[in-house]
């Protein structure tokens, strides 16, 4: 079993990606190429970082930060 931790960026449109071994990977809502590195995560991973991107965007501009400021990190669990 693979641990993964996503923790939300300063901004809405970014959550990082703790890889079990330690490394870092940046996760965003982009379509320029950028998402590529999501797509490279396993689907359990994906699945979660695109709810939580989903939750923060159907909030109302002005609550985003609220949200981001409270966020608390959390691990998927991966069965390799």
């Amino acid at each position: 079993m693979s641990k993964y931790i996503i923790s939300h960026g300063s901004i809405a449109a970014v959550q990082y990606v703790t890889l079990p071994g330690g490394d870092k990977v940046t996760v965003t809502d982009a379509k320029d190429g950028s998402e590529i590195e999501l797509k490279r995560l396993p689907l359990e991973v994906q699945a979660a970082v695109n709810r939580q991107f989903g939750t923060i965007f159907a909030l109302p501009y002005d609550s985003r930060q609220a949200f981001i400021d409270n966020s608390i990190p959390f691990e998927v669990e991966v069965t390799e």
